[in-house]
Parts: C-alpha cells; sequence; structure tokens
C-alpha cells in the first residue's frame, strides 16, 4: 500500500513538472559556409499551445536511431527547433536535413518520422511540396 501511493505521489510530482509549452520558434541555418545553392529563409515562431505543445511531446516521444543509417546528400541545411514556455526554452534541437534525425543535445539524438514533419508544416502553414520545410536546392547563376 505504501509502494502504491508513494509511486502515485512520484507520478504526480513528475507530471506536475512537465512544463507548459505555448510556443516553439524555427530557424533554418547552414553549416557549409562555401554552400552552392541557395534556400529560402525560414524564421518563424508559432505561438499557438495546443500545436507547441502537441509537436513538443511527440518530438520528446521519438526514438534513438537504430542500425547503420543512410544519410541522403547533405548541402549543410540545419533547422534549428526551441519550444517554450512564456519566454523560457525548455527543448532545443537542431534538425539534419540528410540524415533525418534531430540532436537535442548531450548525445541525445532522435530520428524523425514523417508524423513530425507533417505537424511542423502544418503549424508553419508549408505545403509539403513545392515550398518545403527541406527545399529543393536552386544552384546559384
Amino acid at each position: 500500500m505504501i509502494r502504491a501511493a508513494s509511486a502515485l505521489v512520484i507520478g504526480l510530482v513528475l507530471v506536475g513538472c512537465t512544463p507548459s509549452v505555448d510556443s516553439f520558434s524555427i530557424h533554418r541555418f547552414w553549416t557549409d559556409v562555401g554552400n552552392h545553392w541557395e534556400f529560402p529563409p525560414l524564421d518563424r515562431t508559432v505561438r499557438n499551445p495546443a500545436i507547441a505543445s502537441r509537436l513538443y511531446e511527440e518530438i520528446r516521444a521519438l526514438r534513438p536511431p537504430t542500425g547503420t543509417r543512410f544519410c541522403a546528400i547533405d548541402f549543410g541545411v540545419r533547422h534549428e527547433l526551441s519550444f517554450f514556455s512564456g519566454s523560457t526554452r525548455v527543448l532545443h534541437g537542431i534538425m539534419e536535413m540528410g540524415c533525418g534525425t534531430i540532436d537535442l543535445g548531450a548525445g541525445d539524438v532522435r530520428t524523425l518520422d514523417d508524423r513530425i514533419e507533417s505537424e511542423l508544416l502544418g503549424a508553419l502553414g508549408l505545403y509539403t511540396r513545392g515550398h518545403d520545410l527541406w527545399p529543393t536546392p536552386v544552384p546559384r547563376p
């Protein structure tokens, strides 16, 4: 009985510690300074608590990569994704275009899936073909 009550109290404390995420921001940047491609800029903040908290929970639920991963051609494009509770950043990650992963720091890398990309595109108001989150590079003249 005491163990069950203790487990319940610990569970309630942990649930109470989960931040109330109310917004997220995304920023596209390049790691390859000699990039020969042009990508449209992307700097957005979404201030919709329902969307932000759902995306936050889905990212937290992603699994680490397993086995050997094939990474497509990488043009050095990265997306910085930050989740906020008020003005406090509660989660920060770097999404890698070629490998389909998000690095949450301290060695915590997770594998992205189509659901996350679809949720993110919908939250940003982007269509999944054409003006994508992962745009097709256009060579510079």
